[in-house]
């Protein structure tokens, strides 16, 4: 699945073109005749499947002069803790000219002035290249946020380039990406390949979509032949294979708040609940569906549920063709290769419908008309829009079925307008069944934002407004990028304890890779859902497997008491049947190794203490044959 051959042949032939860098410097691109088949496929770096990523705010993450005054030094001197977390990829949310107050009253990357630029307040172009040097002397990757649908209304480029733009969004002027502007594509593609040959940048993350992924095929291509490969990876959709490696967002973990929150939903159902069936559902094997009919006539809504009873009848059929443009935002509509899931829906009455919307057990959303982050949904029948009796439904299938998969625990984006007030926006506030369970142990590439790691207190930058264009109420904002990190914590308990368990349960998940790893197997993964008996409600356990030898991740996500867990394990799923005895040690919280017989992993005990307690909330096993 992906684009095809054809369609990277495409690519190539789109114009790779050699010209000189602007500003950046004369960065050569490679020429369309010095491309071999599968040079694309061959642009991906192999330290990919290692990769434990750390998003980074750059003002707000360390407070050299006071708050807001975190800069490429100060973040280099952090460089060493970081090392030592085992961390290996820093997402960089702040490295251009952008403008102070533009979202929610504070400096943000997302309001680029310059892109060609580096904003003086961080340090200059010699500072900015010791701290990506120092990173890599680290083994620390840098991943640059880029902004790529468009730049402040006072932005240089638009004064100068007025043709370039088309519209707007944000508050910001839009590249007109499909008005054939040969010059604003060689642009773009020798700003980001100089980024990469004058500071050593490893990758890209694109901000709201990637428009143009044949300009990111050059990009990438350009990088390659410099000796230099990088990652890039998107913020929403699917991966595009040969272009972009994978999606920030590819499953989502929300916070506590973010679960009560949601209206209509039962706020019980946790997205990392079990693991295993999330999985199941990437392959279209299972899911759980709930669909909203609203009517154009009066406003009414009817809901109805996959599997159960009610006004609308929902049925899921499974996966099927690729139906449904990749983005909603695409203004070009494109498809990605990747099935569809399709639902039928039943009892829906015949008169005008304003909208159709479906949301997973996962909190994801699809809409007939998307906004924001939602999903598009696609209908069948022509008579869609007036009531059609029965309709079928695709929806664009949010998960990954090509590139590698992620897990973001949580991000910049957690804490958005209308989020609480008094609430916390970080998603793990010290829970070590999250932040291992359903991310760091996952068959996927782990995203966090800086400070989970300690359980950082949320401390907003003095001028954070609680609303996107409005600095009403500054200081008072719950934006996850306006945090001002107290590193004093770390030295104080609990925030201690939680680093302490974060660094071991990275560490192990490096020690474990040739089990734990990542992998673009189109097959099913290494993983499936062990059967349990327990008093108390847990997340589903799971196990891994490779090369003859398993690991076991079962959780406790309570907090006030421990579990007793009985484990049927799937010795024979796993391709390790046929032994007499098996060697079965606890590797977080570390401790014995013991022999047991096969009969015995069929009922296997564990106690799981508490979470958000030392070495509570998990349990890892390995078992492989004595």
């Amino acid at each position: 699945m992906g684009w095809s051959a054809l369609s990277r042949r495409r690519f190539i032939a789109s114009g790779i073109c050699c010209t000189a860098l602007g500003k950046l410097g004369g960065a050569a691109e490679k020429s369309g005749a010095a491309v071999a088949a599968g040079a694309i496929e061959d642009a991906t770096p192999g330290w990919i499947t290692d990769l434990v990523i750390y998003e980074i705010a750059t003002k707000g993450f360390t407070s050299p002069s006071g708050a807001a005054t975190g800069n490429f030094n100060s973040l280099r001197a952090k460089l060493p803790y970081l090392h030592e977390l085992g961390v290996t990829g820093i997402w960089l949310t702040g490295h251009n000219l952008c403008d102070a107050r533009h979202f929610y009253n504070i400096w943000t990357q997302y309001a680029v002035i310059d892109p060609e630029r580096l904003d003086p307040t961080l340090g200059s172009e010699a500072e900015f290249k010791q701290m990506v040097d120092e990173a890599h002397r680290n083994g620390i990757r840098i991943f640059l946020d880029t902004v790529t649908h468009g730049l402040m209304e006072s932005s240089p480029v638009v004064r100068q380039h007025p043709e370039w733009f088309r519209g707007s969004s944000w508050g910001m002027a839009d590249f007109d990406w499909v008005g054939g502007h040969l010059d604003l594509d060689d642009w773009w593609v020798q700003l980001h390949t100089g980024f990469v040959k004058l500071y050593g940048i490893d990758g890209f993350r694109l901000d709201v979509d990637i428009y143009r992924p044949d300009l990111w095929a050059r990009i990438r291509l350009n990088a390659a032949a410099l000796g230099h490969p990088v990652a890039i990876f998107e913020e929403v959709n699917s991966a595009i294979e040969g272009v972009t490696d994978f999606t920030q967002k590819g499953f989502l973990i929300p916070s506590a708040s973010e679960l009560d929150l949601r209206q209509g939903f039962e706020a019980h159902v946790d997205f990392g609940n079990d693991i295993a069936g999330v999985y199941a559902r990437r392959f279209g094997e299972t899911g759980d569906y709930r669909v909203e009919v609203q009517y154009g006539d009066d406003g009414s809504s009817v809901t109805g549920r996959v599997g159960e009873p009610g006004k609308l009848s929902v049925r899921l059929v499974g996966l099927r063709e690729d139906v449904v443009p990749r983005r909603f935002m695409e203004r070009v509509p494109m498809q990605d290769g990747i099935p569809d899931v399709e639902l039928v829906v039943e009892n829906v009455e015949k008169r005008p419908i304003e909208n159709i919307s479906v949301r997973d057990e996962m909190g994801q959303t699809w809409a007939l008309h998307p906004y924001g982050e939602t999903r598009q949904v696609g209908l069948t029948e022509e008579n869609a829009p007036t009531g059609a009796g029965t309709l079928t439904l695709h929806l664009h299938v949010a998960t990954l079925a090509a590139g590698y998969s992620s897990a973001l625990l949580s991000c910049h984006d957690n804490g958005w307008e209308g989020f609480p007030k008094d609430a916390n926006p970080f998603s793990a506030q010290g829970s070590r069944a999250r932040f291992g369970y359903s991310c760091l142990f996952t068959p996927a590439i782990p995203i966090f934002f800086s400070g989970e790691e300690f359980d950082a207190t949320f401390r907003p930058l003095p001028g954070l407004s609680p609303y996107l264009y409005s600095g009403a109420e500054s200081g008072k904002g719950r934006w996850l990028y306006g945090a001002q990190l107290d590193w004093e914590e770390i030295d104080r308990e609990p925030h201690r304890s939680m680093l302490e368990d974060v660094r071991s349960m990275i560490a192990l998940r490096s020690k474990e890779k040739d089990v734990l790893t990542v992998s673009l197997d189109r097959a099913r993964p290494n993983l499936c859902a062990v059967s349990y008996e327990c008093d108390s409600a847990i997340p589903v356990p799971y196990m891994r497997w490779a090369s003859g030898r398993a690991i076991l991740v079962a959780a406790n996500r309570s907090e006030s008491e421990g579990v007793r867990v009985i484990l049927n394990l799937p010795l024979k799923t796993a391709g390790m049947e046929g032994h007499d005895h098996y060697r079965v040690t606890r590797l977080w919280p570390s401790g014995d190794s013991i022999v047991k017989t096969a009969a015995e992993l069929e009922a296997f005990a564990c106690v799981i203490r508490k979470d958000k307690t030392p070495g509570g909330g998990l349990a890892v096993f390995s078992i492989e044959p004595a």
